[in-house]
């Protein structure tokens, strides 16, 4: 417990009430005795009549009178020097100085009750225990001081972001979703329809699609999200589902980053291709061969605008893209991921922006929501190196 809040406590408040008691007993005690036992001597040595006493009475009277004044003036020190450290910020010392009054500890006890919920909150943040404790301080405001309230009411505060953080995540474990920076994503998608078998002569339909590459049937479906809903693809694999294959299978950049540097492109043209084609069988080895590259084309365009209408309408199309994007932080040099959604309130390519694309990283394999702190942005060639274009994205050609 911190000292502020352990000094608005009324049993320790109480303990230092009573050794303020007992030192002021000392400190006026003690001056008295050491006064009464230099009169009593000085007394004697008047009667017997003896001046080599008086001499030995007189140095001893000396002493005793130097020890009672500053015995006396200990209380007088110990105020100064509290107020030399409330002036160099340790008030909280000032606090529990000032408020070891009789009057304060019965006022604390008064507020023991609501102090224990308060605290009991805290230990365990719950939506129950918050509520609980704000009925406790509306029932302490008839008695209560108002910098007393405002502090409940701020702890309460501080408590109640942590306990609808835990619910979320409570609620988000039970969805089977993933927890991350105060999201939590949940993807739901309905089985995907094989396309129905085309007999051209080359075959026949097995039920056996998983590996073998077929034409997109295009279209798109809700991804629900707490709080949010995104559309994504439309494909073989389900997303989520595709995200952590790859993440057992350590099918990106950093599952051996020096071996797979500069090869961030490879790995986004694995992920797109994998996902259109149900591929989960592709390497960590299959992203840096570039596999599935030659199945897509670039767009470039000096208008951001212009290049995310163009992902919009893939993704509308149940195809995924792949999107330039910042390799570090001021975006100087260039990095590549997968774009499978956008937020679902984008209703036309002319309102998408990048903070509204829904990407699986190259670099982590990791399902990412672009308007995240921390997460990527879309950065043109030109920011690059002088070689390069403008903004760029890759779509698949068929």
């Amino acid at each position: 417990m911190k000292l502020s809040r352990l000094c608005e406590t009324a049993g320790f408040l109480r303990v230092l009430y009573f050794v303020q008691l007992a030192l002021k007993i000392i400190f006026i005690v003690v001056p008295i005795i050491l006064m009464i036992a230099t009169v009593v001597n000085f007394f004697k040595v008047v009667v017997s009549g003896k001046a080599d006493d008086m001499k030995k009475v007189v140095t001893t009277s000396l002493k005793r009178i130097v020890i009672a004044i500053v015995v006396f003036l200990i209380p007088s020190i110990i105020e100064y020097t509290f107020s030399f450290l409330v002036d160099m910020d340790f008030s909280p010392l000032s606090v529990c100085f000032n408020n070891a009054t009789m009057e304060n500890i019965k006022y604390y006890e008064k507020l023991e009750p609501v102090e224990m919920i308060i605290q009991t909150l805290e230990n365990n943040p719950t939506e129950n225990n918050v509520e609980r404790a704000y009925k406790a301080v509306e029932g302490a405001i008839s008695y209560a001081k108002e910098d007393t309230i405002i502090g409940y009411y701020t702890r309460i505060s501080e408590a109640e972001i942590k306990a609808k953080e835990n619910t979320l995540k409570i609620e988000c474990k039970a969805k089977n979703g993933i927890y991350e920076n105060g999201f939590c994503t949940v993807i739901e998608l309905e089985p995907n329809k094989p396309p129905e078998p085309e007999n051209n002569g080359g075959g026949s339909y097995n039920g056996d699609t998983s590996y073998d590459p077929v034409e997109n049937p295009g279209g798109t479906i809700q991804v629900n999200t707490l709080g949010d809903n995104f559309t994504v693809i439309n494909t073989r694999v389900k997303v989520l589902d595709y995200v952590s294959i790859i993440q057992k299978r350590g099918v990106f950049q950093s599952s051996n980053i020096k071996k797979y540097t500069d090869m961030c492109l490879g790995f986004a043209d694995t992920h797109s291709w994998g996902l259109y084609t149900g591929n989960t069988s592709y390497t960590a080895d299959d992203g840096a061969n570039y596999t599935g590259a030659s199945n897509f084309a670039s767009y470039i365009n000096d208008s951001k605008q212009d290049v995310l209408s163009k992902v919009y309408n893939e993704i509308s199309n149940g195809r995924p893209a792949i999107l330039q994007v910042n390799g570090n932080s001021k975006g100087t040099s260039r990095h590549f991921v997968t774009v499978v959604g956008f937020n679902s309130r984008v209703t036309s390519p002319s309102t998408i922006t990048e903070r509204d694309l829904l990407i699986i990283d190259s670099y982590d394999g990791r399902l990412e929501r672009m308007d995240q702190n921390g997460s990527r942005f879309m950065t043109s060639g030109k920011d690059c190196h002088k070689d390069y274009s403008g903004y760029r994205m890759h779509y698949l050609k068929k």
